[in-house]
């Protein structure tokens, strides 16, 4: 049996199609027509990735996307209606991985759903190879936990997304990489024109929790019109 998926849409008939056809595919699934509905059923199941509608009644799913994120690993692959640019950033900034607009097909899915378990797969594979940290002036970085840490015992956990970049550019000092090298690394998104925002929005996210004063940085560095560069 393929990995497990839970399918959150108070749409039934949609959600009856989406879970024929994954399981069709080999996935084992379990549905939910609602954000109390999907808690209860995440407590059971633990899934391996969830597909979270926005629009729902009661609790939106986003609030469902920010409390996975915020307790697990579990990929999400938001689907919804809505298709305005600030919607679908602040879905990608709360931790989703990949965002998918109504209507959209079955095989388009199942290419996103395996698309999203692939990347999760080699990511967890190359952190169990090595556990290492990184000193980032007074932080040190768990590239395995993804987490920031100080000797006095202040903890900041980073998402998959920003962990990844971090670790991108820590790597390569000096390195000027552009926004769409920065983009793949951190699989934000997977839509073109936009692209832009996204990633400078992760780079804010990112020096809020790794700078002494984010408006000063002085370890991920704004190079304009070529991207950013990761100094020591």
């Amino acid at each position: 049996m393929g990995a497990t998926i839970l399918i959150v849409d108070d749409d039934v008939a949609l959600g009856a199609e989406v879970e024929d056809a994954l399981v069709r595919a080999g996935y084992a699934t379990r549905r939910a027509l609602d954000v109390p509905d999907a808690r209860r059923t995440w407590s059971e199941l633990r899934a391996d990735l969830c597909i979270v509608d926005i629009v729902m009644p009661g609790p939106s799913g986003k609030v469902f996307c920010r409390e996975i994120r915020e307790r697990s690993d579990a990929a999400i692959i938001v689907m919804s209606s809505l298709s305005d640019e600030d919607t679908i950033i602040a879905l990608l900034d709360i931790g989703a991985d990949d965002y998918l607009i109504k209507p959209f097909s079955m095989p388009e899915l199942k290419a996103r759903i395996r698309a999203v378990l692939r990347r999760r797969s080699l990511a967890d594979g190359a952190d169990a190879v090595t556990h290492a940290t990184k000193q980032i002036g007074e932080w040190t970085f768990d590239l395995q936990l993804r987490r920031l840490s100080k000797p006095d015992g202040l903890t900041v956990p980073l998402t998959q997304s920003e962990a990844s970049v971090l670790r991108f550019l820590s790597q390569s000092p000096g390195i000027i990489f552009s926004r769409e090298d920065i983009l793949a690394v951190g699989r934000s998104r997977q839509y073109s024109g936009k692209d832009d925002r996204a990633v400078d929005t992760l780079i804010k996210r990112l020096r809020r929790k790794v700078e002494v004063n984010p408006a000063d940085p002085r370890h991920i560095l704004t190079e304009w019109g070529k991207g950013y560069r990761f100094e020591i």
